[in-house]
């Protein structure tokens, strides 16, 4: 059975936890900076072969994957069905250390 992580970190709660940690900064200071990283992750994942390496967290990947569609999925899509399917894989992985942290959450809630 697979484990979940029962809290979601919200955007209001990630910058309150910036703004604690940085108290010279507004609210709205941290909110533009946020801003502009997701806006520069974007950018980057978009790219063929973009990546986005954050040190101590992970890496952050898309692959595509092209396809020919044939056999069952052909079928259920029926006649105007096209030749080819493109899939995505979002893709996050995490550093050694974060990974091993996770395991030891997921072991002590078990």
């Amino acid at each position: 059975m697979a484990h979940r992580l029962a809290h979601r970190l919200t955007h209001r709660e990630l910058v309150a936890t910036v703004a604690r940690r940085f108290p010279d900064l507004t609210q709205r200071q941290i909110e533009d900076v946020i801003e502009v990283m997701v806006e520069v992750w974007r950018a980057e994942l978009a790219q063929p072969d973009g990546e986005i390496v954050i040190r101590d967290f992970g890496k952050l990947t898309i692959e595509v994957q092209h396809m020919r569609n044939e056999g069952a999925v052909r079928a259920q899509m029926g006649s105007a069905a096209p030749d080819r399917l493109t899939r995505l894989y979002f893709r996050f992985r995490p550093t050694p250390g974060l990974r091993e942290e996770i395991e030891q959450h997921l072991k002590e809630d078990a």
